[in-house]
């Protein structure tokens, strides 16, 4: 009872206003429910996980119903395809990599070279003034072949016969093959995994496809770099969502590790020593959610709607409203690292970038819905 009154009372104060409960009649029916109830006896306590790094802390990937929920939960949608969406409120965050940030990078990974992340500087305030769905998980295999099956569609990597990255596990590196796309990555992958080897032009026919799925569910596109890690941050300040740890990463996502170490033993991996479970790519939300988004860290890196440009940051105003980034950009951004990346590159204000049309064994996609233009 008591946990079921702290839920409660803590609904009162949320900072959106539908998720409180609805006006005081609703609250009043809901403690004389629990009062009926009182004399019942609470069953034990669950002592919850352990905070011994393992494979077993994960969570379970939820089940996705079928169809849109009620509107009580105003937080969270399904669409008619049966992809969960989480609402983001607008806020205001500094992006970026602190000047004492950059102190704490030099201290924690003494081999990264300083100008490795000027691209992140100077931290500067963004302020997101539009609330915006996005995708709770990363694009899965499933949900893109629904996508390939149902327009006819080919890929980039194999419609121009080069085929995309992919991984050898014989070598244990990655190269460039036909044999390479999104149905073959070089290691096996089950449709609840997230899909990679999509170009950034991929990813838009996705979205596109999507919104015309959906035509009474608003437009869907790739995040803008900025609403990106607007949500991954989550209201933290810190290297990681869940603290300054490298260590405590494989709490949260699925990074270069110990799995990954254990596989290839002969090569020269930046992994930390703790133990996600897996190798290469994890069904998406293995790992618990954080504001209901999961794998925003690891896992695969996620494509963002914007154009690359390594001065970005310098160019933009101490205060940057609503930022779409470079328009004219050669590359794109992407975001979140990867299974195969080292800690230092699957932080939140870590930029990612790649040509439109490269298709790559850890870059996938996560959509963004906004209303109808």
């Amino acid at each position: 009872m008591a946990a079921e009154l702290i839920d409660l009372l803590e609904s009162c104060v949320e900072d959106n206003p539908d998720d409180r409960p609805g006006d005081a009649a609703a609250l009043a029916e809901t403690l004389k429910g629990w009062l009926g109830h009182a004399s019942e006896p609470e069953p034990d306590p669950d002592p919850g996980p352990s905070s011994t790094l393992r494979p077993s802390v994960a969570k379970p990937a939820k089940s996705v119903p079928a169809v849109i929920p009620s509107e009580q939960d105003a937080g969270t949608i399904v669409n008619s395809l049966g992809m969960t969406l989480v609402r983001v409120e607008p806020g205001e965050f500094t992006m970026g990599t602190t000047d004492a940030q950059l102190e704490q990078l030099a201290r924690l990974f003494p081999k990264s070279k300083r100008e490795s992340f000027a691209d992140e500087q100077p931290a500067h305030r963004v302020r997101i003034t539009r609330p915006y769905y996005l995708g709770a998980h990363q694009v899965t295999v499933g949900q893109f072949r629904r996508f390939v099956e149902s327009e006819g569609y080919r890929t980039e990597a194999e419609r121009h016969g080069e085929g995309g990255w992919g991984f050898d596990q014989d070598r244990g590196t990655y190269l460039k093959d036909p044999k390479y796309n999104w149905r073959d990555p070089g290691f096996p992958q089950g449709d609840d995994h997230p899909v990679v080897n999509v170009s950034w032009n991929d990813a838009n026919a996705f979205c596109e496809w999507l919104s015309r799925a959906e035509p009474n569910g608003g437009r869907y596109r790739l995040p803008t770099e900025a609403e990106w890690e607007h949500a991954c941050r989550a209201g933290t300040t810190t290297l990681y969502p869940n603290g300054d740890d490298p260590e405590r990463l494989a709490e949260i996502g699925n990074v270069a590790d110990a799995s990954l170490k254990r596989t290839f033993p002969d090569q020269d991996w930046a992994t930390i020593q703790a133990d996600d479970g897996f190798a290469f790519t994890a069904p998406v939300g293995r790992f618990p959610a954080i504001r209901g988004l999961y794998d925003t860290i690891g896992n695969v890196w996620e494509w963002c709607q914007d154009g690359y440009d390594a001065a970005y940051y310098q160019k933009s105003p101490p205060v940057s409203v609503d930022p779409r980034g470079a328009a004219d950009g050669s590359s794109r951004v992407d975001r979140g690292g990867s299974w195969s990346n080292a800690a230092v590159s699957c932080r939140a204000a870590c930029r990612g970038r790649d040509s439109p049309t490269n298709a790559f064994y850890a870059l996938g996609l996560r959509v963004a819905r906004v209303p109808a233009e």
